[in-house]
C-alpha cells in the first residue's frame, strides 16, 4: 500500500507538471509570437524609413503621410515626416542600408514592449542634379547605434510610440 501511495504522489506531481506545461505553453507561444511581431514591426519601420528618405517624390502626395502609421503612432510618424521633408527641401536624400540589427532585449509587460537593439547602418547622402543624375553630397559613413524602442499593442497590432538613440559611434567603412 505504501508503494501505491508513493506512486500516486509521484503521479500527481507529474500530472501537476504536465498541467503546468499545458497551461503555460499558450502563454509562452503568445510571448514568442509577440516578440516576432515586435521585431517585424521595427524592421518594417526601418525599411519604410530607408525607402522614404531616398525617394524625391516622398510627401509630394498626401497619401505618403500614412506610410509609417502601420508601424508607428502618429506622433512618431509626424516627427519622421518633418525630418525627411527638411532634408528633401534642401535637396538632400539619404541612401541608407541597415547592415545589421540585433535585438538585445525585448521586455513585454501589459500590452507594452521595451526593446533594445544594436544597429549598424551605412549612409550616403546625395543631391539630385536632374531626373537622371545625382551627386554625392557627403561621403559614405557606417554608424553603430544602440536604440531603445517603446511599442504599444493597440487594436491587434504593435506600434512604435517612442524611439531613443542611446549611443552612436561612427565606424570605418
Amino acid at each position: 500500500m505504501t508503494q501505491l501511495i508513493r506512486f500516486h504522489k509521484a503521479g500527481s506531481g507529474l500530472f501537476a507538471l504536465l498541467l503546468l506545461v499545458v497551461l503555460l505553453l499558450p502563454t509562452l507561444t503568445m510571448a514568442s509570437d509577440a516578440r516576432n511581431e515586435i521585431k517585424e514591426t521595427i524592421i518594417s519601420y526601418n525599411r519604410a524609413l530607408i525607402d522614404a528618405a531616398k525617394n524625391p517624390d516622398f510627401l509630394k502626395d498626401f497619401g505618403d503621410e500614412r506610410k509609417f502609421e502601420p508601424f508607428a503612432e502618429k506622433r512618431v510618424a509626424q516627427k519622421l515626416y518633418i525630418w525627411i521633408k527638411s532634408w528633401h527641401e534642401n535637396n538632400l536624400y539619404m541612401d541608407a542600408e541597415l547592415i545589421e540589427i540585433m535585438f538585445e532585449k525585448i521586455e513585454l509587460k501589459e500590452g507594452k514592449a521595451e526593446v533594445l537593439t544594436d544597429e549598424t547602418w551605412k549612409y550616403r547622402y546625395f543631391r539630385h542634379i536632374d531626373v537622371n543624375r545625382t551627386a554625392e553630397a557627403w561621403s559614405p559613413a557606417k554608424i553603430y547605434y544602440k536604440v531603445k524602442y517603446v511599442l504599444r499593442f493597440k487594436n491587434g497590432k504593435w506600434k512604435i510610440e517612442d524611439i531613443k538613440v542611446l549611443s552612436e559611434k561612427e565606424r570605418k567603412l
